[in-house]
């Protein structure tokens, strides 16, 4: 009676939710690939670095881009070219030795991927319903681990025998129609429960706010509070006192600002400046050492405009411990935050939802299919 139930509720959820949850799962694996497919589409951007030739001034290559800039992105690789941003997501890449503009962008592999997070997220919707968008994709979120949750209550065979066990655990490459889709949406289910539960959960956390403010606090003291170690004292870099405000700035010299942020973090992989507005004393670099989800990777040094010297340095380890949570679950849900295994691992985990709710829609099909052609009964 209970295993009747259970099932009803299943079919009927997944019914209502499939094809949203197909949605899900299907954006999720484009978007783990996103860095690794743009990494690969900017090597045809690399440039030629000169032997012992220095990169321009900050300022010559934010000038170079021909529209007002707001920070610069460098990479570690001496070949990578200047990403220059400006307002609107405008951006320009700028070769750093002779200031040419290469291309510049949003190109159209950008483009195809904000629209897949922005489906992913809020259905693409204009910016006025995100809120009460992302709230919608939190209830599949949570459709979709009420289904992970009842589904192994269905597929445990009953009596539990070697045989009984082993369909369900193991794929039959003989098996058509209605058989194989039965048997790939156990087996798949069966192997990737767990690591797609955790991803449901994070998900419905980063949707509800509500429900954020209540979890982060927990789980932040579980959240490691380790953070990249930049070992900067051992290379004679301190950081100075802040200065007051009424001492400013007219001329930053961003080329000693850089010098500092890369000296400060020998591993960094990338350095994000923002550019100084006029009335600002103080330059606010990014400093990553890891990929674009790894918070505990990733730093933030303010320095002085003037002078380079470093004022301030802060880490994942100084946040408190519900924003470590945030970040914590935010990148987990996307497996960024283990880096690009974790997020590989997560496109195949989404792929493994994707197909167990293609199957399952499939079998749902066929039995509804079956009631229609017993419900008209033999023809006459």
């Amino acid at each position: 009676m209970i295993r009747a139930v259970v099932f009803w509720l299943h079919l009927a959820v997944a019914a209502a939710a499939g094809l949203v949850i197909l949605m899900l799962a299907a954006t999720g694996v484009v978007l783990s690939l996103e860095e690794t497919v743009t990494g690969l589409a900017e090597r045809r951007y690399l440039v030629a670095a000169p032997e012992d030739a220095e990169r321009l001034p900050p300022e010559e290559i934010a000038a170079a881009a021909g529209f007002t800039a707001t920070s610069l992105s460098y990479r570690s690789d001496p070949r990578a070219p200047v990403r220059v941003h400006g307002a609107q997501d405008r951006y320009a890449r700028v070769n750093p030795y002779t200031g040419q503009v290469l291309a510049t962008g949003p190109g159209g592999l950008e483009r195809f991927f904000e629209g897949a997070h922005n489906w992913h997220r809020w259905f693409n919707v204009s910016e006025g319903s995100v809120r009460r968008a992302r709230a919608v994709t939190g209830a599949f979120n949570l459709a979709f681990l009420f289904l992970l949750l009842t589904g192994p209550i269905l597929w445990i065979p009953r009596p539990v025998t070697r045989r009984s066990l082993a369909n369900v655990i193991l794929l039959r490459p003989g098996a058509r129609g209605a058989r194989r889709d039965l048997n790939w949406h156990q087996v798949v289910g069966i192997w990737s429960v767990l690591p797609l539960a955790v991803i449901a959960v994070t998900g419905v956390a980063t949707s509800y706010p509500a429900v954020g403010d209540r979890v982060y606090p927990m789980v932040g003291n579980a959240v490691p509070a380790g953070a990249w170690a930049v070992a900067s004292a051992s290379r004679g870099i301190r950081v100075d006192g802040a200065i007051p405000d009424s001492v400013r700035v007219p001329e930053p010299d961003l080329r000693a600002v850089l010098a500092t942020a890369e000296a400060w973090a020998p591993g960094w992989r990338t350095l994000i400046l923002n550019l100084p507005r006029p009335a600002e004393s103080e330059v606010r670099v990014e400093v990553r050492g890891g990929r674009a989800g790894q918070p505990h990777r990733t730093g933030f040094l303010t320095l002085d405009a003037a002078s380079g010297a470093g004022r301030a340095w802060e880490s994942f380890a100084d946040d408190s411990p519900a924003r470590r949570a945030q970040q914590f679950l935010r990148y987990a849900h996307t497996g960024e935050y283990w880096g690009l295994g974790g997020q590989l691992l997560a496109g195949c985990f989404s792929l493994a939802a994707t197909l167990m709710v293609w199957t399952g829609l499939s079998l749902a099909v066929r039995r509804l299919l079956r009631f229609v052609r017993l419900r008209r009964g033999p023809r006459e």
